[in-house]
């Protein structure tokens, strides 16, 4: 398969020189292929094992958020045709729990935010529908799963107490979640630390990125995969905290993530994705 693409490697250290055909480093500190200038989207694996995971091509886990004006189904689509000359095997994971759980803990009433959950989902599954139709014909395997049909699955509930303990014992993970909660809720959130781990706000966001989290340690069992790399637009605080912390002994040796950005971002788009958040 063809690998190729626009590199933007957050953990790959760079010597001096470069050799004919390896990759330009841009001014803002991108890395890009030469001949692939054309790329749509930038690649930026976040460790060195990150990049190597992603060029295996196993799998890509693709993590798309209800609500999010950013994942169009036109974007979704040309996502799609690009990874499949890059992958063997994608999946499309839509989250679809405890989206009533935080419009409730933002202020809606729980039959409002019941509503308001079934109408976003409704409308992103049609989105990915979309998407994966217009991608159809590959060589490439898509699956389309939500997360509440993987939650009990053996690779998912085999994560559960490793992470109990990471969230018990790692101050550091914690601050990360308290940024990632303010983000995901909000202004109305205010600062992270100012966040009551009590409060219903809180408790909310932390179950929504729980949720999510054995896809960030055990891809690779939960779906029966060799490798597999996990994507998204932008470098969340967990992400960092759980690639860049202490927990590499807790993750499945084959599991990776990258940030994959579209390379003709418009300044709305730019902001989208350079902020944390969902």
């Amino acid at each position: 398969m063809n690998r190729r693409c626009s590199f933007g490697d957050a953990g790959q250290e760079q010597g001096p020189g470069r050799p004919e055909g390896e990759a330009a480093r841009a001014p803002d500190g991108r890395l890009f292929l030469e001949e692939d200038s054309a790329e749509p989207f930038e690649v930026h694996p976040v460790t060195r094992s990150c990049r190597r995971i992603f060029e295996h091509g196993d799998h890509l886990l693709i993590g798309v958020s209800a609500g999010n004006s950013y994942f169009s189904a036109e974007r979704m689509s040309t996502l799609l045709h690009w990874a499949q000359s890059r992958f063997d095997r994608i999946d499309v994971l839509y989250v679809d729990t405890h989206i009533d759980t935080m419009l409730e803990a933002q202020g809606s009433s729980p039959a409002q935010a019941a509503k308001h959950a079934r109408s976003r989902l409704k409308d992103l599954r049609r989105r990915i529908r979309r998407a994966v139709e217009n991608a159809a014909g590959s060589s490439a395997a898509i699956t389309v799963r939500s997360l509440s049909e993987c939650t009990s699955l053996a690779g998912y509930t085999a994560v559960q107490p490793a992470i109990d303990r990471l969230l018990a014992q790692d101050t550091y993970l914690m601050q990360a979640c308290r940024e990632q909660v303010a983000a995901l809720l909000g202004e109305g959130a205010g600062k992270p630390e100012d966040l009551d781990a009590d409060s219903a706000v809180f408790k909310a966001g932390m179950a929504y990125i729980r949720a999510e989290f054995p896809f960030l340690l055990n891809t690779p069992q939960i779906v029966g995969a060799r490798s597999s790399v996990t994507c998204y637009h932008k470098l969340m605080p967990v992400v960092e905290a759980v690639y860049r912390g202490r927990e590499e002994a807790t993750r499945h040796p084959q599991q990776g993530f990258i940030v994959v950005r579209p390379t003709d971002r418009n300044p709305r788009e730019r902001e989208m994705t350079s902020a944390p958040g969902a």
